[in-house]
This record gives structure tokens, sequence and C-alpha cells, in this order.
């Protein structure tokens, strides 16, 4: 069975690629500490493009509270990263917060994920 995950997977990819929508990005900044204690810590920011469809947020998971009606939500294809709650996502040179990452399928070889955004 690991073998017709793999190939949805592959098949998702090909999709988010030909469909690909924007400029989607995930941004994760880094602070390292000046050479000395009072130079200004270094900041770095490093963009990891990502091929994905976003669209409004499914009213399954709004739930007033961690999930709102206006946020978004964004088919991304799986690659070599890890996403959690709080990465800055750019969608169009606009910064959005993940809220919530969802593993498509819950359990095994990742199809897809599934990110939850709010501006």
């Amino acid at each position: 069975m690991a073998g017709f995950y793999e190939r949805l997977q592959s098949t998702a990819t090909g999709l988010l690629t030909k469909f690909n929508q924007g400029s989607v990005a995930a941004l994760r900044t880094t602070s390292l500490p000046g050479p000395n204690p009072y130079d200004p810590p270094v900041v770095t920011t490093e963009i990891i493009t990502l091929k994905a469809a976003v669209s409004g947020v499914s009213k399954e998971y709004v739930d007033g509270n961690r999930v709102l009606s206006t946020d978004l939500q964004m088919i991304v294809e799986v690659d070599d990263h890890s996403f959690l709650p709080g990465d800055i996502i750019s969608i169009d040179g606009k910064p959005v917060t993940m809220v919530r990452h969802i593993k498509i399928p819950a359990a095994g070889i990742t199809v897809a994920n599934k990110f939850i955004v709010r501006s």
C-alpha cells in the first residue's frame, strides 16, 4: 500500500506544480548574537518557495476560536521542510501566520499538507 500513497503524493505535487497559484513561500528567520556583547544580532531570513493552492477556509474547520471564517487554507506540496503553527508564510508578498497544520492523510505517508493561515 505504500506505493499507492507515494503515487498519490507525486500526483498531488504534479497538480500543485501545474496549477501553482501566485507566489507562496515560507519565511524562516534566524537571529545570531553579534561577535561582541554590544553588537546587534545578525538576522537572516531563509525563503522556502512552496507549490500551493490558496482559498478561503472550509467551514468544517471554523470553530470561532482557533480557526476563523476570515482565515485562508492552503494545500501545499510535501517537501523536506517541517512546518509548525506560528510559522510565517508569504502569499503574493503579504505575510500571514500559520495557525493550523493538517497532514493529508493524518497518518502514514503524507500526500499533501493543509495549512490554515491568518493575516
